[in-house]
């Protein structure tokens, strides 16, 4: 086995394995993943796998797995008729699902769940998940490996690719592009655990370069002004948002915008140049926040992809995510699977995309600064009937970077901008790391209401998975406001316990 595989444990090792076994097995495959940056990572890892190994196969993304979506799972495997289905970047919240609707499905020999989301059942019930062959579930969560910071879906996707051959090395690309979308470089921070290990894998073959660096959006591709005037890890209040301001940032700095009528970049900045910008960014940081940390996090670990085109999206780690993820988050995450597989048509339309989610972004942010947010005893809540489900959760974390929203509460969004005529509410929750440390955990929290909630009804009103900093549930429309009440209570209980 590669060195990557060595500080594996021996339990993970066995069921990738197993994986691999049925996967050389299988005559034709399909696989499932989600729409985010992770998972279209993962699945362009696993489409790139199965071609590699010249199998007939189909694949799809999927917003969610729930019981709504299950059905339309099983519809789109019956109509293909594969011997093996994947589920990339979910599946171990919703097993009990694929195990009661996919694998009783004529032909299906096995399903394979590549994940990092913490499981519903006790991860202790390990062996019981995996009790079948003909489920063949692969997480970090379940052999003491972090799914949150340590490995991604993108990664678990990878490991099953490389095991299948060391050919997919090249994949190291896409196994931290989703990493990255996935926030476990903590904002630039830098990798830590088999990410770490990825990392160094994709540099010793020449994918991966990893530089110090201003790690704001858009340092390949935006002209200076813009990469201020739209900047939102961290907002920059007078600058984000003020196009006069971000021209008169650099003027007083002495920084020519312009290169023979060319926008400048930040890429073509002399050293001294960006020193200069960095050091002022600092100043005002600190004097807008008083916040070092924030004011430090403006520099970190930039990653990079050498075999992409220069000046592109798909040039930096972070930039590849965000692309995705506009993808995804505008319904279109095929666009973005084509993408990772260099479909040049597919990435003009994914600029496209790009602009369009960035505008949703920053008018969900307005409306949020405009409308304001609840306050609850154990969280803060934002009410937007405009906000679509797929970027709820994106704007509140941003909320809260940008410190429109307190940090010293979680935050939950709602969105009933949800499949055409669902009957189901999404909720996205997001905590800063502080409260984590403080005992919260979104997802145990969404998790243990949503399962009172069903027994007392006796019915299926409310679903639930995720991280301890940051999770999502769909809620029937009817039971909305009891599930925010029955959450708050439980949050602020831990926070009153731990107070510091």
């Amino acid at each position: 086995m590669l060195d990557l595989f060595k500080s594996l444990p021996e339990s993970m090792l066995r069921l990738i394995e197993e994986a691999i076994d049925a996967t050389r097995k299988a005559q034709k495959v399909i696989a499932f993943s989600h729409i985010d940056a992770d998972g279209i990572s993962a699945l362009a890892i696993i489409i790139k796998a199965l071609e590699r190994e010249c199998k007939e196969f189909d694949w799809k993304n999927i917003h969610q797995i729930n019981s709504e979506s299950i059905l339309e799972i099983k519809s789109i495997i019956t109509e293909y008729g594969p011997d093996l289905v994947i589920f990339t970047d979910f599946g171990t919240g919703q097993i009990n699902l694929i195990r009661e609707y996919i694998l009783d499905i004529k032909g299906v020999d096995c399903a394979i769940v590549l994940d990092h989301h913490l499981p519903q059942e006790e991860i202790l019930d390990n062996e019981n998940r995996n009790s079948s062959s003909r489920l063949i579930e692969i997480n970090p969560c379940q052999h003491d490996i972090s799914g949150s910071i340590e490995l991604s879906g993108a990664g678990a996707a990878f490991l099953f690719a490389m095991a299948l051959s060391s050919d997919n090395v090249d994949q190291t690309e896409l196994a931290i592009v989703g990493a990255t979308g996935d926030l476990q470089d903590y904002y630039g921070k830098g990798f830590t655990g088999l990410n770490a290990d990825i990392v160094k894998l994709g540099e010793d073959n020449g994918y991966l370069q990893v530089t110090r660096d201003l790690t704001f959006f858009g340092i390949n591709t935006r002209p200076l002004p813009y990469l201020l005037q739209y900047a939102t890890d961290p907002y920059l209040p007078g600058l984000t948002g003020d196009e006069a301001a971000c021209y008169m940032f650099f003027e007083q700095l002495g920084i020519e915008m312009k290169d023979n009528d060319e926008w400048r970049t930040w890429v073509d900045l002399e050293s001294g140049e960006k020193q200069n910008i960095i050091q002022k960014l600092i100043q005002y940081i600190l004097e807008v926040y008083n916040d070092p940390k924030t004011a430090k996090g403006l520099i970190g670990d930039v990653i990079i992809l050498p075999q992409r085109p220069e000046k592109t999206e798909m040039r930096s780690a972070k930039e590849f995510s965000t692309l995705l993820n506009a993808c995804g988050r505008n319904r279109k995450p095929e666009v973005g699977v084509k993408i990772c597989l260099g479909d040049p048509e597919a990435i003009l339309q994914g600029r496209y995309l790009l602009q369009q989610h960035r505008a949703n972004l920053a008018m969900a942010l307005r409306r949020l600064e405009t409308d304001g947010f609840q306050t609850m005893d154990g969280l803060y809540l934002v009410n937007d009937p405009e906000t679509p489900d797929t970027i709820i959760g994106i704007v509140i974390g941003m909320a809260q970077g940008a410190r429109i929203i307190p940090i010293d509460k979680p935050v939950i969004g709602v969105s009933t901008q949800t499949h055409d005529e669902s009957p189901l509410v999404k909720l996205s929750g997001r905590a800063h790391k502080y409260l984590v440390k403080r005992g919260i955990n979104l997802k145990e929290t969404f998790v243990s209401v949503a399962e009172r909630m069903n027994e007392t009804y006796g019915t299926l009103v409310a679903e639930a998975g995720g991280h301890p900093m940051a999770a999502g549930a769909f809620i029937h429309k009817n039971h909305v406001e009891e599930f925010l009440d029955q959450s708050s209570h439980h949050m602020a209980i831990i926070l009153a316990k731990n107070n510091s």
